[in-house]
Parts: C-alpha cells; structure tokens; sequence
C-alpha cells in the first residue's frame, strides 16, 4: 500500500505551507494500469435502454421541444384551468361593467375631457414677455434676462 504524505515547504517566516505538484498522470505509480480498461465507461442502463442510447422527451417524461397546449375555455381546462380562465376573462371585461365612474356606467371607455385632462397630443403656445405659455410670462421675462455663455473649445483630448 502507498504511504500517502503530506508536501510542506517552509515560508521565509519559518511558518509552514502545503503545496500540491502538478503532475502528468503517468507520474502517479499504478494509474495507468488502473485507468486503461479497468474503469467502467459510460454508462449501464439509462430509463430500463442499455447499450448506446437515444433518449426521447417522453424517455426523462418530458414535453417533445415543439408540442402544443389547448387554448383554455370557460368550459375546458388548457394552458390553464377553465377556472382561471373565468377569472382572468372577469379581471379583462367585467360582464356588469363598473357601478360608476365619473357618473358613467356599464362598460366604459374614458377619455381625456371625461377627467378634465388635456388630450396626449395637446400644445402649448410660447410664452412672451406679456403672455404665458408653456411657462408664465414672469418667468420668461427671467429667462430672457440671463446673459448668454458662449462655450469655446480649448483643446480637444482624443485618447
């Protein structure tokens, strides 16, 4: 039998380090002869196969890669069941529709003017000295009061 020891090398402090040597494995007494043939390869029995195998989706009780679902109904269960399907269609269109929202009911579509907003694509003048517009005349009057600042390039860094 192999006495199998432990590699130390002393540190410049006198304290102890264990090292491993990097080694090719005929340098190992008796792996080879271990190795070449002795170990068994590959593998005995894959899901009841032996032999080179092949295994199919249904062989590890998967889905094939391209399979298809059922589109659920209220009636039949699919991709998910026919009660989650009520639930979701119920979150999507309440068949009551809403008791009421802003003195509307049923199924309602709201717009803009129904909350007093303005539309999405709405515009808004430019504002003067004497009239707002986007911002209040007061405010334009700063603006055009600040002095401009003219930026000059000194020198150009490229790398």
């Amino acid at each position: 039998m192999t006495e199998i020891k432990r590699m130390l090398q002393t540190k410049e402090d006198n304290s102890k380090e264990q090292f491993y040597p990097e080694t090719h494995v005929e340098g190992i007494v008796g792996l080879t002869e271990y190795v070449s043939g002795q170990l068994p390869t590959g593998v005995v029995s894959v899901n009841g196969k032996a032999g080179r195998v092949l295994l199919e989706a249904d062989d590890v009780y998967a889905a094939k890669k391209n399979h298809g679902h059922d589109l659920a109904t209220y009636t039949t269960d699919g991709f998910m069941s026919s009660f989650d399907k009520q639930k979701i269609d119920e979150l999507v269109s309440p068949e009551a529709g809403v008791v009421s929202v802003n003195g509307r009911t049923g199924i309602v579509d709201l717009f803009a003017s129904d909350v007093e907003a303005a539309d999405i694509n709405h515009s808004h003048p430019d504002a003067t000295a004497t009239e707002s517009g986007f911002l209040s005349s007061n405010d334009k009057e700063k603006l055009d009061a600040m002095q401009v600042i003219a930026l000059e390039t000194i020198k150009e860094v490229t790398e």
